[in-house]
């Protein structure tokens, strides 16, 4: 089951030391679902991934949670874009469903 799709334009941030990247979701995830974490369906820039939204210990300017998605290496290669890019991102919560028996 799908719910709201999410649309955004994004930053690709360094994960200083790490080599990996990552963009900010631009909504509090416990307000929205009602959980710290979420799985969903995402396109950057219309190449898609499967994970989920996070809190990796990365705080807003104001100093709240900020929660974050992470944007693998290849998926940078094929759309071109790296750090410090702005990328179209969709989101769709990919909502679980009860398992009937």
């Amino acid at each position: 089951m799908q719910g709201k799709i999410y649309e955004f334009h994004a930053a690709i941030e360094a994960v200083p030391d790490k080599g990996g990247a990552y963009i900010r979701f631009p909504h509090d995830i416990k307000k929205e679902f009602g959980k710290g974490r979420v799985k969903v369906q995402v396109t950057f820039d219309g190449e898609p991934y499967c994970g989920s939204i996070v809190n990796m210990g990365v705080k807003n300017a104001d100093g709240s949670v900020c929660y974050i998605i992470g944007i693998r290496k290849d998926i940078r290669s094929k759309i071109g874009k790296q750090p410090g890019d702005d990328v179209f991102v969709t989101v769709t919560p990919l909502l679980e469903t009860p398992v009937e028996s």
